[in-house]
Formats: structure tokens, C-alpha cells, sequence
């Protein structure tokens, strides 16, 4: 059962991240990160990569021994595979090392004749039975292991005594101590330790050892932070034990060495949420050449990309909060992008404090050297010195041609290039062509210099690379959204509530950026200046072309710019009409998102209502054409059927509401559940939840109307638009109580219209 509800809680974190509905992004989702931990090597610190919470607890070495394998690997002379030892060690039986078998580090040790390391592996393998307090039940009956860990440790101890050879004698004093521990003989596992590794060599084994001692050590805290120091192993299990008893405090009261106070203050950083500075300042005077220090370091950078890059190229608070009252806020969910961008500024000014630590660290008192001139080249570009980062850079690839951390350090050049730009005139230099093409699958990359051309007001290319970091590159507009790398959050606006959050460039034009913005994204791809770099950023939004035309249209809809509809909207080919939008032929669409009725004659709820008098297919670009057509007529004082022309104008506007069956000529998803106004990044946005253009214009035919009988009606409409569903139409009853009980009912609309006259 317990194994079952770790995978459930591994599962979960999964599923989660992968798909769910009602899913909003937090956390890891939103985290936004370019100095990656998978660039260095420190992987037995993963336990405590900066991270957002998650179920359960998951990581693993990844490529990594553990340090008895890579001891035994030297053993050998480097002549067996540390993979055939890892499998021996961790995979196989007691009954398993046999000269027979076909694993070659049993193979070795046989044709070696090493007796006695045969005999301590059989050893070995046997202690794994009494090395457990679990036992595996299906039945869940708790039942505990009858062992004997008396005699089999008298065993042990004679085993130990009787080895010659120093090597071996540690290994089964070890092996001795931890089966002390799981027998509950603290006193025999204190004496060992104390005999065999107090005063001996501070290996990866003395840990080990050292680690089984401090659970009956009354004072504990500095060993447990050498632990967390230097084995690889046993870092996790440590922290998980002990840190609820663990006091700084305390703790550097009982060090009695520089290395131990050093110790002490990276174990009480590992997990600190707060900046870090002054503890790694005290680590790094204590003892500088400390590898959890450069860790440490790398953690730090980290909290600082999420702080400064997570708010301000995403616009969401940073993924781990550690204090409410850094910005004075009491509502995240109502922060103004004005609130946001200034908590990231602040954040860069501890960054420049972290740089100017780094930068007066000498080289030769650290351990990893290249990870802190890496740290420095990021803090340049985050402080926002950047032709000091260059000089930076120039100078890291020179030196450190081969490490891994080359890509990013490739990445925040042509970052920092690109945005060290003028406003209004930034583009994509050549010399950064290159990097993007190599670094095209890092979506948080290439969004990061997307949204730098946006800021610097170049946004047809960034959106143009918005459309590549999101992995679009193939013609299904609707392809699974959870794979994609980066999820941001539109312009915050204060009194906005719920925000929309975007996965895609075109729901992000569609929601931030005005029409005549969207209009220099579309005439953008109309260039002939094409290179091969070009071809390959632009390949999604050219492929959108005719998409990206009909939003244009849609937002000069929304402005009411019926000419500039029309326009923007003729201007997609005659096939994107044809394939979307109606019910026998939807390319980018789905049932959801058509035209099921004329907004002209026909309205929610009724089975019909006006005559329909042209016969056409129902497309953003005819609606507007009739628009257009009917307005021209209605506005005409020598057009003889004024009223009904206005008439069918307002009944097209109230269509065009949320109450609609046409809402899809003002969005591209609708929902009826915000209140007036509420939703600012729509510049329609009262007029689409409350229908002011329908009201005007059935108040238009009202006033033109020849007949007391269609001025009833115009009445009603005008009322329904107002309240829709909610009517009580008091109005009409008031003025014309002889029509009410006729036009009460959406039974009898469509014989009331044909008798108006």
C-alpha cells in the first residue's frame, strides 16, 4: 500500500502538469528558467534544485553511481564497466555470485581468486535482509520480520576482526554499523563508528557511517551538515530527518573548525526561500573551496531568474513565494503589470548585489570555477550591463570552450544583443540568426527574445517566434496545449479579475494587442525579404495568414470599423471562407465555432422569425458585407423600408452579444458569466455583454416604423436586447398593451413580423 500511494502521488504530479479540467498554470508550470542545474554537475544535490512544491518526493542521479560503485570501479583498475558493478551490487542475489555467473565483476573476482571479496559481498547480500524496517504484505497485515540481529551481528563483528585487509575491515564495519542501527543496538553502532571511522579518512564510507551514528547523538547538528556537505547519498535522508530539530544557532555554537561553520550555514541554506546572500558570503570566507557553496550559488541563480525573468516575460507572480509583503500587495490575483514589472526591478537590484559578490571572488579559492564566471555573465544581463556581458561572454568562450554550460551562455549573448536595442528600432541582428536556429526546441529561450522584441515595439517578429516557442509547427491549429514549454499571462489590468493565461501567439493578439497592432503583423507577411532564417521563424503565423486576416477583421469589428472589416476580412482567401465557420466544412474550427443561423433573420430560442430574403453563406466576411449594405440602405432618407433595414441591423448587433447565435463575429471563445465591462483587454467588451448597438438600432426602426403594430415589436426587441431572456417587457406593455400578450411569446415572432405592416 505504501508503494502504491507514492506511485499515486508521482502519478498525479504527472497528470497535473500534463492535462486536467479547469487546469490553470502555477508553480513549475510558470517558472521561468534559462540557467539550468542540468548544466553542471551536481546532480546529487537534485533533492534540492529551487523548485516549486510537488506530490511526493522525486528526484535520482541522473547518469551517476553511487560512490561505492566508482570505489569498487578502482578497485578493479578501471578494467570492469561501472555498470556491471552498479548491477552486482544493487541487482543481484546472495545466491547470484557464483563463478557461473555471467556478470563481470563476479567474473573478475573469481578469475582473480578473491576469495575474501566474494566472501563480503555474500555478506553483503545477506545483511540486505536485515537491512530494512519494511516488509512487503499484501495483505497489510503489519507484520514485522522475525530476525535475529543479535547473532547474526556477533557474526558481523567476527567477520570484521578476522579481515586483514584494511579496505575490506572498513567496508564490513560499515555494513556491521548500519545492521546496529536497523537492530536497534545503538550502543555497539556508536563503538564502531567511534574505533573504525572517528579518526580515520572522511570518505564517501565515513559518511555513510557517520550518517547511522547521528540518529543517537545528542549533538548532531554539525555532523548532519557535513553529511549534507560531502555524501552524495546520503544528502536527502539527512535533510529529511533532521531538519525540523536543526537551529543555525545551535549549531555554530558547537563547530569547532571554519569547514564546520561553513557546513552549518549551507545546511541551513538548502532550502531557504529568502535571499541568500549574506550566508554564502559567511560560507565562502569560512571556506571557499567548499563544492556545496557552488551549488549553493547555482541555486541562488535560480531564485533570481524566477523573481526577475518569471514576472516580467510572463506576467505572473514568481513560482515560490517566500514573504507576502516585499511589494505591499494583498491580492496577487489583481497585480497590475506596473506592480509586477516593479517587483522584477527590484529584484534586479539584488542581483547586481549577488554580482558584485562574484565578482570579488577570487578564482583560485573556489572549486568551480567556470560555474561562477557563467553565474557572473547572467547577473551582467539580468543587472542590464550588457556590453560588459558581452566582454563577458567573449572572454567565458575563450576559456571554457567545452563546458556544458556553453548553450546557455550562447543564449544570453544573443539575448543580450537583442535587447540591447533602441525602442522602435530593434530587429533580429545577424549574429544572434544563428543561435536562435540552433536553440529553435528551448521554448523559454526563444520566447525570452520574443518578448524582448515585443518590449522594444518590433512585434511582428516576436510574435513571429512567440508562434515557435510554443511548439506550433504543424497545421493543427488545435494541437495538444499542455506540451508546450511556456505559458504566460496577458497585460495585468487592476481591476480585472480572473486573467487570461495563453499558450498560443494568436489568443495572445487576439486579447492584448489593438488592430492596428495586429494589422502591422499581417502586413508583415506580405514581405518579399525572405532569407532562410525568416522562412523558418515565420513558418506558423504565414502558415496563419488567412487566420490572422480574419482577426484583424474581428477587431475592427469590435471597434466598429465595418469598412476596415470588410476589407481586412476580403482579404483572406476564398477557401479559408469556404472551410470554416458552417457546418459542413470546418478546417480550424469545431462544432463549437460556427455559424448555425443568419444573425440577420433569425434569433436564440426561436424556430424563425424573419423572412429570409437573401440566400448566402453565412461567413464574418457576409455578415459584414450586409452590414455595410443594410446601414448604406437604413441611413438613405429615400430608402423606403427604413425601419425594416434598421431592424435587421439590430437584430445582426444583438446576434453579435454573448446572448447570440453569432458571438463569433467578436470572439473566438464565449462565455456568459462576467459581469459589464469586466473583461478590459476587449475594447467591446460592454458593448458585447450588454448589446447598447442592437438597443440603438431597434430604437432606429422604432422611430421610423409606419405602423403602431411594428413599433410594438421594435419595442420588444429593443427591450429583449436590453434584458434578453430576463424581460419582462414593461415597456411594451405600458405603450402598446393591445400587442403584449401577442409578442410574449417567441412562438408567434415569426407571424407577427409577416403581419407588421
Amino acid at each position: 500500500m505504501k508503494k502504491y500511494l507514492v506511485f499515486l502521488a508521482i502519478l498525479l504530479s504527472n497528470y497535473s502538469n500534463t492535462y486536467s479540467c479547469g487546469y490553470s498554470p502555477y508553480g513549475e508550470d510558470i517558472r521561468f528558467s534559462l540557467f539550468l542545474p542540468e548544466y553542471f554537475n551536481y546532480q546529487d544535490f537534485s533533492a534540492f534544485y529551487y523548485n516549486s512544491p510537488t506530490f511526493g518526493y522525486r528526484f535520482d542521479y541522473q547518469n551517476q553511481y553511487e560512490s561505492n560503485v566508482y570505489d569498487w570501479y578502482a578497485f578493479t583498475k578501471n578494467q570492469v564497466a561501472l555498470d556491471e558493478i552498479n548491477t552486482c551490487l544493487n541487482t543481484l542475489t546472495y545466491t547470484d555470485i557464483q563463478s557461473e555467473s555471467s556478470n563481470q565483476f563476479v567474473q573478475y573476482l573469481f578469475a582473480n581468486k578473491r576469495v575474501d571479496v566474494i566472501t563480503y559481498l555474500r555478506t553483503a547480500k545477506k545483511c540486505e535482509e536485515y537491512n530494512t524496517s519494511y516488509i512487503d504484505d499484501d495483505w497489510e497485515r503489519n507484520l514485522q520480520p522475525v530476525r535475529d540481529y543479535r547473532t547474526f551481528l556477533v557474526e558481523l563483528q567476527k567477520l570484521t576482526i578476522a579481515e586483514k585487509s584494511d579496505y575490506l575491515k572498513r567496508k564490513y564495519a560499515f555494513l556491521t554499523i548500519r545492521t546496529a542501527y536497523y537492530g536497534r543496538d545503538y550502543a555497539l553502532m556508536h563503538s564502531l563508528f567511534t574505533f573504525y571511522f572517528a579518526q580515520g579518512k572522511k570518505d564517501y564510507l565515513y559518511y555513510w557511517a557517520l550518517y547511522f551514528d547521528v540518529f543517537e547523538s545528542n549533538e548532531r547538528s554539525v555532523d548532519i551538515a557535513n553529511i549534507m556537505a560531502h555524501s552524495a547519498e546520503k544528502k536527502y535522508a539527512t535533510y529529511y530527518y533532521f531538519h525540523r530539530q536543526f537551529t543555525l544557532d545551535n549549531a555554530l555554537a558547537t563547530a569547532s573548525t571554519p569547514a564546520d561553520s561553513a557546513a552549518v550555514y549551507a545546511f541551513a541554506s538548502v532550502q531557504r526561500l529568502e535571499p541568500n546572500l549574506n550566508y554564502l558570503k559567511k560560507i565562502y570566507n569560512l571556506n571557499g573551496k567548499s563544492r556545496i557553496l557552488d551549488f549553493l550559488l547555482l541555486r541562488e541563480m535560480n531564485k533570481i531568474e524566477d523573481w526577475v525573468y518569471t514576472p516580467y516575460y510572463t506576467n505572473y507572480l514568481p513560482s515560490v513565494e517566500f514573504a507576502s509583503d516585499r511589494l505591499n500587495y494583498e491580492h496577487a490575483d489583481i497585480l497590475s503589470t506596473h506592480t509586477l514589472r516593479a517587483r522584477s526591478e527590484k529584484d534586479r537590484i539584488y542581483a547586481q548585489q549577488l554580482l558584485e559578490f562574484v565578482q570579488s571572488v577570487d578564482p583560485s579559492t573556489i572549486i568551480d570555477a567556470p560555474l561562477w564566471k557563467a553565474a557572473e555573465i547572467q547577473l551582467l544581463f539580468i543587472s542590464r550591463k550588457y556590453d560588459a556581458c558581452l566582454r563577458a561572454v567573449d572572454a567565458f568562450t575563450k576559456r571554457y570552450a567545452y563546458e556544458k554550460i556553453i548553450p546557455e551562455i550562447e543564449k544570453i549573448q544573443a539575448l543580450c544583443i537583442i535587447a540591447h536595442q533602441d525602442s522602435g528600432k530593434a530587429i533580429i541582428k545577424n549574429e544572434v540568426k544563428s543561435c536562435i536556429l540552433k536553440y529553435l526546441h528551448d521554448g523559454h529561450f526563444i520566447f525570452a527574445i520574443g518578448r524582448e522584441l515585443e518590449y522594444l515595439n518590433n512585434l511582428p517578429d516576436a510574435v513571429a517566434l512567440l508562434s515557435v516557442a510554443n511548439g506550433h509547427g504543424n497545421d493543427d491549429y488545435y494541437e495538444p496545449i499542455f506540451n508546450n514549454s511556456v505559458e504566460w499571462q496577458g497585460n495585468r489590468l487592476r481591476t480585472s479579475g480572473n486573467l487570461k493565461y495563453f499558450y498560443h501567439y494568436f489568443e495572445y493578439l487576439d486579447f492584448v494587442y489593438s488592430a492596428e497592432e495586429v494589422k502591422t503583423v499581417v502586413n508583415s507577411l506580405t514581405s518579399t525579404k525572405r532569407d532562410n532564417f525568416y522562412k523558418v521563424i515565420y513558418r506558423q503565423v504565414e502558415h496563419d495568414e488567412d487566420q490572422l486576416k480574419d482577426l484583424l477583421g474581428t477587431k475592427y469589428i469590435r471597434e466598429n470599423n465595418l469598412l476596415a472589416a470588410q476589407k481586412a476580412f476580403a482579404s483572406a482567401s476564398k477557401r479559408y471562407w469556404e472551410e470554416n465557420y458552417n457546418a459542413w466544412e470546418r478546417d480550424k474550427y469545431d462544432d463549437y465555432y460556427m455559424f448555425e443561423k443568419n444573425p440577420f433573420y433569425d434569433i436564440n430560442y426561436t424556430q424563425s422569425f424573419i423572412p429570409h430574403e437573401e440566400k448566402y453563406m453565412v461567413t464574418k466576411l457576409s455578415v459584414t458585407n450586409h452590414l455595410i449594405k443594410y446601414l448604406e440602405k437604413a441611413n438613405n432618407p429615400k430608402t423606403e423600408n427604413r425601419d425594416y433595414y434598421y431592424f435587421l441591423i439590430a437584430t445582426c448587433y444583438m446576434n453579435m452579444t454573448q446572448y447570440g447565435h453569432s458571438w463569433m463575429m467578436r470572439r473566438y471563445s464565449s462565455t456568459t458569466h462576467y459581469n459589464e465591462g469586466n473583461n478590459e483587454s476587449y475594447t467591446d467588451e460592454i458593448e458585447y455583454r450588454n448589446g447598447k448597438l442592437a438597443q440603438q438600432y431597434y430604437h432606429l426602426a422604432y422611430d421610423n416604423a409606419k405602423t403602431d403594430k411594428f413599433k410594438a415589436l421594435c419595442l420588444r426587441m429593443e427591450e429583449y436586447a436590453r434584458y434578453n431572456i430576463g424581460s419582462r417587457y414593461k415597456e411594451l406593455k405600458s405603450r402598446y398593451p393591445q400587442y403584449s400578450d401577442e409578442l410574449s411569446s417567441c412562438v408567434n415572432l415569426e407571424a407577427y413580423f409577416k403581419s407588421r405592416r
